[in-house]
This record gives structure tokens, C-alpha cells and sequence, in this order.
């Protein structure tokens, strides 16, 4: 064997070691800064794609731990609870949504494709028991730190029918809105603080030097992760927290992402592609 092909192994083995055993089992922190007079001094968490595999215990706890850490006044999820389209291969929701609910922070979410491709009746129902907010093309009002904030959630667009118009009925400012697909990006045309989505996974698999090869958004790698800005709404689109179709990453991290709300004229780390 050549020097060169030795060399040749040596990096395809690192990058196997890597993508299967090492980055899906990490978990980093992305923090934004988002100007908002309205909602200055809150702090939110945002998580997505989880894929919890039947005995993903030790994962969803680390997950639940690191989340706690941040101290969020609200913690809100994009769904893809679900792993793959069988919901046999699926942790037991009702463990996952208790594991979930040791979260200190009130928790809204939406549901994922994955997650009606295995049950999202099921999976709406249990949520719901355990006390977590499902929304689906409806918005609820909370109050954090002595205001009033909407959370507006919309319908995933590959599996059901997103609504807009619908989600955004008898609302008002600040208004934080969380969608699974991004792609829903350019329809809502109504102002709020912070779109929140997911689905993407951050193209999961990332050679370096390169754009991911594959992110399932019709407007390509622009989709795959970080701060949207091309609208006068912003919109973070999280990497994720799981794996979907192939159990590895590469250079393309599992993360929670923390949004706090500052003055206008006063944000420092904007986390821009």
C-alpha cells in the first residue's frame, strides 16, 4: 500500500470514527441576540428534531440537563419527536414528554413530517396529557415577566396544511411564531419578534471546504442552518438535535439554541451565516 493510499484510509476512517461515534452524540449551545424593545430581557430555547430512538434515555436527559442550564423563560420545540416513520422504533412518548416536562420553563411545541408519518395524533395526544401546548395553525397567549406573548405555531408543509392566516387570527404583538419546515418562511407576512423552524438538520453531513450535500429545502444550503434575514421578519433555523435517514454528522453539530431579546441598537452576537 502507497504512503498516499495509506493517508487516503487513515482519513476515511477518522471521518467514519467521526460522523458516527463522535458529533451525533454532541450537543452544543448557539446563542442569538435578537433586537426587540418589546420582548428585551427574555430569554427563550429553542429545540428541534430530536428522533428519539427507543432507548435514547441517557441523549433526551443531557438534552433536558443543558436546557435547565440556560434558564429559559420559555422553551419552545419544532417537533420530529418521532424516529423515522415507524413509530415502533420511537421512544415511549409518554416517558419522553415527562423526561421533558422536568424542563423549567413552560414548553410549546409543534409537530414534525416525522412525526405524523408515525402517529401525530398519538403523539398531540400524549404531549397534550403531559401538559405540553400542541399548536397547529393556532396561536396561544402567555405571560412572561409581566407581558403578554403570543406563540404562533403553523402546520408542517410536507405532511399537513399549513394555515397562516389562520395561526395568526386574534393575535398581536410580540409575537414569536414556530414552524417544523422553513420553507414557510416567505408567507407569513406578519410582523413578529422571531420565526423559529427546524427539518433541516443543518444538511447533517457537511465534507469540509464544501456546502452541505443535501438540505431538504427547496431554497437549498441558503435553508440549512443559522439567522434568515431576508424579509423584514428574522428566522433561525436550528440544526437540530437527532439524526434522520443515516445515524451520523459531520461537521454540522446536534445543538440547543438560546434567543435572548435585546434592545434595538444593542445586540452584539447576531450568530449571521
Amino acid at each position: 500500500m502507497t504512503k498516499q493510499m495509506m493517508v487516503l484510509v487513515a482519513l476515511i476512517l477518522y471521518i467514519v470514527f467521526r460522523s458516527v461515534f463522535v458529533e451525533p452524540n454532541s450537543l452544543e449551545v448557539t446563542k442569538y441576540e435578537i433586537e426587540d424593545n418589546l420582548m428585551q430581557g427574555i430569554r427563550i430555547v429553542f429545540l428541534s428534531d430530536f428522533h428519539l430512538k427507543k432507548h435514547d434515555y441517557k441523549r433526551l436527559d443531557k438534552i433536558v440537563m443543558l436546557t435547565n442550564k440556560q434558564q429559559p423563560d420559555l422553551v419552545l420545540m419544532g417537533g420530529d419527536f418521532a424516529n423515522g416513520h415507524n413509530y415502533k422504533n420511537t421512544m415511549d412518548m409518554n416517558i419522553a414528554a415527562q423526561k421533558l416536562n422536568l424542563i423549567n420553563a413552560p414548553l410549546y411545541t409543534v409537530l414534525g413530517n416525522h412525526d405524523w408519518w408515525a402517529n401525530g395524533n398519538e403523539i398531540t395526544s400524549i404531549l397534550k396529557s403531559n401538559g405540553i401546548s400542541v399548536l397547529s395553525n393556532s396561536a396561544v397567549r402567555t405571560i412572561v415577566k409581566r407581558r403578554y406573548v403570543d406563540i404562533v405555531g403553523i402546520e408542517d408543509l410536507t405532511t399537513r396544511q399549513p394555515n397562516v392566516e389562520r395561526a395568526f387570527a386574534r393575535t398581536r404583538t410580540p409575537r414569536i411564531a414556530i414552524t417544523h419546515n422553513p420553507d414557510i418562511y416567505y408567507d407569513i407576512m406578519e410582523e413578529v419578534s422571531i420565526i423559529l423552524a427546524g427539518h433541516t438538520h443543518g444538511g447533517q453531513f457537511i465534507l469540509p471546504f464544501t456546502p452541505p450535500l443535501f438540505v431538504p429545502s427547496k431554497f437549498g444550503s441558503e435553508f440549512a442552518s443559522g439567522l434568515i434575514t431576508n424579509t423584514h421578519n428574522k428566522m433561525i433555523i436550528t440544526r437540530g438535535l437527532g439524526t434522520s435517514v443515516l445515524p451520523v454528522r459531520l461537521n454540522c453539530k446536534p445543538e440547543i439554541v438560546v434567543v435572548d431579546f435585546v434592545k434595538k441598537g444593542s445586540a452584539k452576537n447576531t450568530q449571521k451565516r
